[in-house]
């Protein structure tokens, strides 16, 4: 843009970065505060989870804010990067999507209305082992002994269970060893026992009359299944409150409200989506809902900086500035979502069982978070602002 406008690549490059300041910082802001809510209030096995997220949120800010300018500069000053070309993923034309925010509306009210009564219908049955309880097989596994959590989801895939059992391999710190863990229903217990010794040799070879390998198992009380629901609950809430109050700081109380309503309606949305393809809710699905919830906050604060931006330096009607501002940013918002849904969809192809639902769970996230980000969130930032005369 900023060489567009007529600058050498020097200037176009100090100007882009200046400019891109602010929309990088408040994005990476936001989704750091989910990360280290998630943190605090999650459960004990989604700290892992709330760490890795905060270091990459890090290490992304460090990358786009500093490592980048670096190169750049450092191959404009020495000669070896003489010009930049882009693609133009967008037509120089602008699109009107403030004017389809009516139908836009009706959709997601729909989706809304039809994610919460789906909900509602579905009660405990949409919710996993980790929110009702259960029991925990735990296999301990030598070095010599290979034993993938594929194989365990093979051995039992025939059943008829009350609940969805998920299998997990985890190695010991320090130690050849493994530990492969499946969670699933008290009552699928037994069968899913029966099932790991009659289909895998290794489990169900015997020594006289006792198996090689002992298989225990223990119980998930329910209370603490709950308490994990609860935790997740909090996690969120207090998730939304503080990106709420960060928006209004940064921007001002109608930006807050189209940021607000735009991410509980992502998380509804997506969350009732997954639920009627028929997969449990469970602890990973928690970081994955925050993860949209810090994606979706990323996307719209660029689009919200560049209105921002065009209510002070152009003139005209604030819904003719607002379309234009969505339009100049259109094209970094289908890179972003673009790229971002194909990596998932990789870890979604590869991934094991887990990872699946996890990545499904995102990939729901980017699609509906993108949505909002142009059709829900900029028009409620539009329409509050025109109800209260500012």
């Amino acid at each position: 843009e900023e060489m567009a406008a007529g600058k050498s690549l020097g200037s176009a490059l100090k100007a882009a970065y200046e400019k891109a300041f602010s929309a990088i910082f408040d994005a990476n802001i936001t989704s750091l505060m989910t990360a280290l809510i998630l943190l605090w209030r999650a459960s004990d096995q989604m700290k892992g989870f709330a760490i890795t997220l905060t270091i990459g949120i890090l290490a992304s800010m460090f990358a786009a804010l500093l490592a980048t300018r670096v190169f750049f500069f450092w191959g404009n000053d020495t000669g070896v990067m003489k010009k930049l070309t882009f693609m133009n993923l967008v037509p120089e034309r602008t699109i009107r999507f403030l004017e389809m925010r009516k139908p836009a509306f009706m959709l997601s009210g729909v989706l809304f209305i039809g994610s919460l009564v789906l909900l509602g219908t579905k009660g405990n049955d949409s919710l996993g082992i980790d929110f009702l309880g259960g029991s925990i097989i735990s296999v301990q596994l030598d070095a010599d002994t290979t034993l993938t959590a594929a194989d365990a989801r093979a051995a039992y895939s025939e059943l008829t269970l009350s609940k969805d059992a998920t299998a997990q391999l985890e190695t010991v710190p320090g130690s050849d060893s493994s530990i492969l863990s499946i969670k699933c229903a008290e009552e699928d217990l037994v069968p899913i026992k029966e099932a790991l010794r009659s289909n895998i040799e290794i489990l169900g070879a015997k020594e006289g009359d006792a198996y090689k390998v002992v298989i225990q198992d223990n119980t998930i009380a329910a209370s603490l299944g709950g308490e994990f629901l609860e935790n997740s609950l909090w996690a969120l809430g207090i998730g939304l409150l503080a990106v709420l109050f960060y928006i209004s700081l940064r921007f001002e109380f109608s930006f807050a409200v189209g940021a607000f309503a735009a991410l509980f309606h992502d998380i509804v949305i997506t969350v009732g989506i997954i639920v009627l393809l028929g997969t449990e809710l469970s602890l990973i699905h928690v970081g994955a809902i925050l993860t949209i919830a810090g994606y979706s906050i990323n996307d719209t604060i660029i689009i919200f900086d560049r209105i921002r931006e065009s209510l002070l330096t152009k003139r005209g009607s604030i819904k003719d500035i607002m379309n234009i501002a969505i339009n100049a940013t259109l094209s970094r918002t289908i890179l972003t979502s673009g790229t971002t849904f194909v990596t998932v969809l990789v870890l979604f192809i590869f991934g094991g069982g887990a990872m699946k639902d996890f990545s499904l769970a995102i990939m729901i996230g980017v699609i509906v978070g993108t949505y909002s980000s142009i059709f829900i969130a900029s028009p409620l930032v539009y329409l509050w602002s025109k109800a209260r005369g500012t």
